[in-house]
């Protein structure tokens, strides 16, 4: 591996940060669509889902409800990344034993 990459799983860390950030910015999103839509603020576990169907907050506030729908997607798109990393390497001494080519991490 080339000395000029950081290790794996200091980018495995990067993306799993960066996609907890992208979450956060998916309820402060939601937190002020509820605000600005009248409904009751706070956290529900049902968001997730409401805020993927169009319309549920109001046509008013569909732009608002588009971009908190593209900060969840986004978010969990770098988490499941981030710790698919974390799971080769922790999985990669179990199969370079039986792959000769398998130490590419």
């Amino acid at each position: 591996m080339p000395t000029d990459l950081p290790p794996l799983t200091d980018i495995a860390s990067a993306f799993v940060f960066a996609g907890a950030l992208f979450v956060l910015r998916f309820q402060l999103a939601l937190h002020r669509l509820r605000r600005e839509s009248g409904m009751r603020t706070g956290f529900d576990l049902a968001d997730f889902a409401r805020v993927r169907r169009p319309g549920t907050f109001g046509e008013a506030h569909e732009p608002e409800r588009r971009h908190a729908a593209r900060q969840l997607y986004v978010g969990f798109a770098f988490l499941v990344i981030g710790l698919c990393l974390f799971a080769w390497h922790l999985a990669q001494p179990l199969w370079s034993p039986a792959m000769p080519g398998a130490g590419l991490a």
